[in-house]
């Protein structure tokens, strides 16, 4: 039997099921309706008659003649009870065997002329319609009669069965004629089904089964086109999926041999952590076997910060589109053997899979840190002996200048003009050997921090700064040489800027050099320094009115040492490092920097730093006073300073002492720091320059020597070095000039270090020293205090100071000078306050 068939079959009962029961139902309702009418009508007429006869008899009192009456009508179908009741209610007729039921005795005779129907159940014999009629209008009694509602449901009973044994048989024939039907449509149908099944299991060599012109067999011969066709693309795709196959397999194979000789470590990590993928390399570097990496996770078969690496990259959030990579991150790990490798993990969502993974590649870096050692100690090497002789030649060539200038070319002045015209050329000659000597010097420091921020070592100083002064700072120093060709240099950043976190010093490189840039090239205008606020970052603009910048040298200008416009055929400004060192600064700080021009119109150089949450307010900027640097008084020869000179070339010992002995200083010479000891302690110098790397005991030893000493651990000491500014701020000395030597910033120098000490010079002005610790930190490099220096630690110590009346300069380290009140403290009379580092 199909399944058509049992459907079908299944659908026709429950159909003739329903037709049926439905017309049965309706049947039995309409046939009791009739019944219970009839069964009314003909109590009534019984009743009718009763009353109409027992008149007399019921008066006369012949109870007798009543109960002969009522037992004639008993015999007629559907006739339950009678009985006949007097006015009084009392019974004196009935059909009851052997007593009459408590239920129909008592009741009083109805008044009236109608007639009543009512249902009535009496105990033991069953349900009655009871149809009540007075006689002669209730005054001589009443008759019941109760119509048995037993014939009803038994008429009914018979009339349903017979209904259903109808419908039975009526759907007994239907299923026939079904059958018959039916079985002509489903054999050919459960035929095909048997022929789709084969074809669905690839069977193609099944027979079409044979059919007729129908839609069955329209459908047949379709199906059997199909398979044909079927067949040619199975067959077809098979032979696709087997070279398909082939293919892969061997892209495997070539992507695993790949795998397997990648000289870089690479390991892929499940969703949960555990090694997938790994190949022999990643093996090699960390000492491990295939069994100790298989499946387990990274935190058990790696070292630590292996571990770290690929916990931290699971947790850097959830990938995008299937294959995006997520945030890379990178660190480094040690390998087997003691080397260093560098890992770089990123979050993938691996492809044709709803999951993701980690990938980490790993690269032995151990030479390369070998490398970048000599490199940076050859940078150093290079750095020394660079600037040492060039302090000595640009020295000298500006002390012969000036000697030139003071004492020659006045001699000169009556001579002929052959040797008149000699000395002006030796003098332009000077002037082209001192600029040359400090273009020299550019190029030196700009390749050696070019080279130290490419190779990482470059030190940051990182803190919280107002780019408000430190514009102010970089257009302060650039004024003159904006003045000398007659250009407006004009500072437009507001103090309102919110702070940046940054190095000052670098950012002040930034600045000069962009406005030294826009100097060079501009011959007549202005240069213009803005800055604003630019959603959370903080856009500076440099702006100039030169001749511009062609489109195409835009980007190429912060490319190491190349210049726009062709520099074979035009004479080029500078070493064209300063701006790919602007770019290296700006990058470092979060930001970037481009410039926009236009030619003929001038360029706008343009560089974002990010800004610091605006709760950080910027410190308020405060007059300078001049007592803060006073001039050098001359002396005469006997009261002449003492200052000890300590370094191990001999050209810069000379430099040195000629520098001193010229500004009227007496000057003593060491080689190393054991001469400068015995020098200090016999001979009693009252200031020390101090180069940090000589052979024997180097600087940074000798200065902590010094400290020690009784008798010269009071004694300023100047470090004169090429070494990084953390060497120098961990020296212990107190100030610091950087090789080649600025002779007037060292001049400056140990004048403030000599002189900021007394308090007995005229006109002196005292000072106060804001700091934690009472000024035992704050290095004198940072501060010239010609009066009495006065040190305070608690700020309630100092307004109540000042509020008392002082008149003089207040010093202030830049992290304390964010918690006071800066603007309250300027505005008293008489007080100056500078913010120095810390």
């Amino acid at each position: 039997m199909s399944k058509i068939f049992r459907k079908t079959l299944v659908a026709i009962i429950l159909v003739f099921g329903v037709a049926a029961n439905g017309t049965a139902l309706l049947s039995a309702w309409l046939l009791h309706r009739h019944l219970t009418g009839e069964y009314v009508t003909k109590g009534r007429a019984i009743a009718m008659a009763i009353a109409a006869a027992s008149p007399d008899a019921l008066v006369a009192g012949d109870d007798a003649s009543v109960q002969a009456l009522i037992d004639e009508f008993l015999h007629i179908d559907g006739v339950g009870y009678v009985l006949v009741a007097d006015r009084r209610g009392r019974v004196v007729a009935h059909t009851f065997v052997p007593a009459i039921p408590a239920a129909l005795s008592g009741q009083e005779a109805r008044r009236g002329e109608g007639m009543a129907v009512e249902a009535v159940r009496l105990d033991g014999l069953g349900d009655y319609l009871q149809v009540s009629a007075p006689i002669l209008a209730g005054e001589a009694g009443q008759v019941r009669v109760g119509m048995d509602k037993a014939g009803i449901w038994r008429v009914m009973r018979g009339a349903v069965m017979q209904q259903e044994g109808l419908m039975l048989a009526m759907m007994f024939v239907a299923l026939l004629v079904f059958y018959a039907l039916v079985g002509s449509v489903t054999r050919p149908l459960v035929a095909l089904a048997g022929y789709a099944v084969k074809i669905r299991d690839h069977d193609f060599t099944a027979r079409l089964p044979a059919t007729g012109n129908d839609e069955v067999g329209v459908l047949a011969r379709a199906m059997g086109s199909m398979a044909g066709q079927l067949a040619l693309l199975v067959s077809d795709l098979t032979r696709a999926v087997a070279d398909t196959t082939r293919e892969l397999k061997d892209s495997l194979a070539h992507t695993r041999a790949i795998i397997d000789n990648l000289a870089d470590g690479l390991l892929v990590l499940d969703a949960r952590g555990r090694a997938s993928l790994f190949n022999p390399a990643l093996l090699a570097m960390f000492g491990l076997t295939e069994a100790e990496v298989a499946g387990r996770a990274a935190s058990r078969a790696f070292p630590p910060a292996m571990a770290a690496l690929a916990a931290s990259a699971a947790a850097s959030g959830r990938c995008g589109p299937v294959g995006e990579e997520g945030h890379v991150q990178a660190a480094e790990v040690r390998l087997a053997g003691g080397g260093t490798g560098k890992a770089v993990a990123t979050r993938v969502r691996l492809a044709g899979e709803d999951r993701e993974g980690t990938i980490i590649l790993v690269r032995d870096i151990t030479v390369e840190k070998e490398v970048d050692r000599m490199k940076t100690e050859f940078i150093s090497t290079v750095s020394h002996e660079l600037r040492t002789p060039l302090t000595s030649v640009l020295g000298f060539a500006k002390i012969i200048r000036r000697k030139f200038a003071d004492l020659v070319a006045p001699a000169l002045a009556e001579a002929d003009p052959r040797t008149w015209r000699g000395a002006q050329q030796i003098r332009e000659n000077l002037d082209i050997i001192v600029a040359e000597g400090e273009r020299l010097t550019e190029l030196v420091d700009d390749v050696l921090d070019i080279a130290k921020m490419e190779s990482g070592r470059c030190e940051w100083n990182m803190a919280a700064l107002s780019l408000a002064e430190v514009a102010d700072h970089a257009v302060k120093a650039a004024t003159p040489l904006a003045a000398r060709k007659g250009l407006v240099l004009a500072n437009q950043v507001p103090p309102t800027l919110p702070l940046v976190l940054g190095d000052r010093d670098r950012l002040v490189q930034v600045f000069l050099n962009l406005i030294g840039n826009a100097v060079k090239f501009t011959a007549t205008g202005r240069v213009d320094v803005e800055a604003a606020l630019d959603g959370p970052e903080i856009l500076v603009t440099v702006r100039d009115t030169g001749p511009g910048i062609a489109a195409g040298d835009l980007e190429r200008i912060f490319e190491k040492f190349k210049q726009a416009g062709d520099t074979l055929t035009e004479k080029p400004k500078g070493t064209g490092l300063g701006l790919p060192i602007c770019r290296q600064i700006v990058e470092r700080h979060g930001g970037r920097i481009w410039a926009e021009s236009e030619g003929g119109a001038g360029s706008a150089f343009r560089f974002t730093l990010p800004a610091m949450p605006l709760g950080d307010r910027p410190l308020p900027a405060c007059p300078l006073p001049a007592a803060a640097i006073p001039a050098a008084s001359p002396e005469d020869e006997a009261g002449k300073r003492r200052i000890l000179v300590v370094d191990d070339d001999l050209s810069v010992r000379r430099y040195l002492e000629t520098l001193f002995l010229d500004d009227g200083y007496a000057v003593a010479l060491a080689r190393n720091g054991a001469e400068a000891l015995a020098v200090a302690e016999s001979w009693g110098p009252e200031c020390i320059t101090m180069d940090l790397r000589m052979p024997g005991m180097d600087g940074k030893e000798a200065i902590r020597r010094l400290r020690a000493g009784e008798a010269t651990r009071d004694i300023p000491i100047v470090v004169v070095s090429v070494v990084s500014n953390r060497e120098r701020a961990e020296s212990g000395a107190d100030a610091a000039v950087v090789k080649p030597v600025d002779q007037e910033a060292l001049l400056a120098t140990v004048r403030g270090l000599l002189e900021g000490h007394d308090a007995d010079a005229a006109g002196a002005r005292p000072c106060l020293i804001y700091s934690r610790d009472g000024g035992r930190k704050v290095s004198r490099r940072f501060f010239v205090c010609p009066g009495e220096a006065t040190s305070l630690s608690e700020e309630a110590d100092l307004w109540r100071t000042v509020e008392a009346g002082f008149q003089g300069t207040v010093f202030v380290p830049a992290t304390l000078g964010h918690d006071l009140d800066l603007g309250r403290l300027c505005a008293f009379p008489g007080v100056h306050v500078i913010i120095i580092p810390d």
